[in-house]
């Protein structure tokens, strides 16, 4: 008698267990997890909105974003595979692997195909065609040519950019050559300053190229 019990105890917990299991609440991916905090209006609120200067913020539905404005409303529908902040009134968004760009109204400015476009800054876009970089203005005139191995955002008028040789210079929004080719790596200019890296060390130039941190740094800190 006290075998059976002792079995009968053994299967109604291993029954206990098992629909406990199946009820457990399903672990979310990092996709999941990416799309739940994007949408929380309590961390994209529209105090941070206002303070940012943010119009509208991007929201993730089945895992295709679109835009949503700072009281939740949806402004345009999640359908893009991805979709960049809107800067200077546009968004670059990408679908199968093209890209275009959308004004705030989600309308084509530049039709779907290039094989990468940057945010709106300076009234240019970074694009990547045939693994080539180079900027296009909102007419999808080709300012400055696609030569480049890589280019950063325009910061201050400057752009940093990578030469087929591996070297890292800045240009402006005409594609002139500001400041020679010749780095390692170059970031983007912040408060007249940039860090640049020469033979593994870092330091810092001025907008004109003038040395005012000779590199001596191991790594790129403030």
């Amino acid at each position: 008698m006290i075998k059976k019990l002792m079995t009968a105890l053994i299967i109604s917990l291993a029954i206990i267990f098992f629909i406990a299991c199946n009820n457990k609440r399903k672990e979310k991916t990092d996709d999941e997890l990416f799309e739940e905090i994007l949408n929380n209006p309590k961390i994209n609120s529209r105090e941070v909105g206002e303070r940012e200067g943010i119009k509208y913020f991007q929201v993730m539905k089945n895992g295709k974003t679109g835009f949503r404005d700072l009281d939740g409303n949806i402004v345009i529908e999640p359908k893009f595979d991805n979709a960049e902040m809107f800067s200077e009134g546009y968004s670059a968004v990408e679908i199968n692997e093209k890209w275009g760009l959308i004004d705030e109204t989600g309308k084509y400015i530049i039709e779907l195909k290039y094989d990468f476009l940057g945010g709106m800054h300076n009234g240019l876009s970074s694009f990547r065609l045939n693994d080539k970089h180079g900027f296009i203005d909102i007419n999808d005139n080709e300012k400055i040519k696609h030569e480049y191995e890589w280019v950063d955002e325009f910061s201050e008028g400057l752009c940093a950019a990578r030469n087929s040789e591996g070297k890292h210079g800045y240009i402006d929004t005409t594609g002139k050559v500001i400041i020679d080719f010749k780095y390692q790596y170059a970031t983007q200019f912040k408060n007249g300053v940039a860090k640049i890296q020469l033979n593994n060390l870092w330091g810092k130039i001025d907008n004109t190229g003038k040395i005012i941190e000779e590199p001596k740094h191991p790594y790129a800190t403030d």
